[in-house]
């Protein structure tokens, strides 16, 4: 796939907007946008949880997971850019919170986020799956192994502080 997209990149260079915006299928722009829209919101969500967290330790994983959110937004902005494709609002840029509420404990904010990285596993397979181009193909796939990798580094992560549920060990 990789010669595809370079194939794609070299044909693109020089290209207008408008003859862009015709290599591209709807359901991939609609991919990119709702990209943009869901990371908008998670990180506008963990920015929250990370307000409530106690774990210094879980403080910086959030703050990671922050950082790697908003380079995959800035990915999807340049792309959106250059497709044309209108950019949705964005969120404040900090959700500062002077609260600090007892029913928000670290393990509730890590299955919070640990589910959201599960649930979006297979919208990044989907996109990838419904992208006709190589170019974007390629930037799915990325995303996708990315979010595997961080699912698999946070889940190790909630094992080691006691935090994932366990099923029953099953013996005959």
């Amino acid at each position: 796939m990789r010669i595809l997209e370079q194939i794609e990149k070299i044909a693109d260079f020089g290209q207008s907007r408008i003859e862009l915006q015709k290599e591209i299928t709807t359901i991939e722009a609609w991919h990119l946008w709702d990209y943009v829209v869901s990371r908008y919101d998670i990180i506008e969500t963990t920015q929250v949880l990370k307000n409530f967290a106690r774990d210094p330790d879980l403080k910086v994983v959030l703050a990671q997971g922050i950082k790697a959110l908003n380079q995959q937004v800035q990915q999807l902005e340049e792309l959106m850019s250059t497709y044309g494709i209108p950019l949705p609002n964005r969120p404040p840029a900090t959700s500062d919170s002077p609260l600090n509420v007892e029913v928000l404990t670290d393990e509730y904010i890590f299955r919070r986020v640990l589910g959201g990285i599960q649930n979006y596993i297979p919208s990044h397979a989907m996109a990838m799956i419904h992208a006709t181009s190589p170019k974007l193909r390629e930037e799915f796939m990325t995303f996708l192994l990315e979010e595997i990798k961080m699912y698999d580094k946070f889940l190790v992560y909630g094992q080691f502080k006691g935090w994932t549920t366990e099923p029953p060990a099953y013996r005959v």
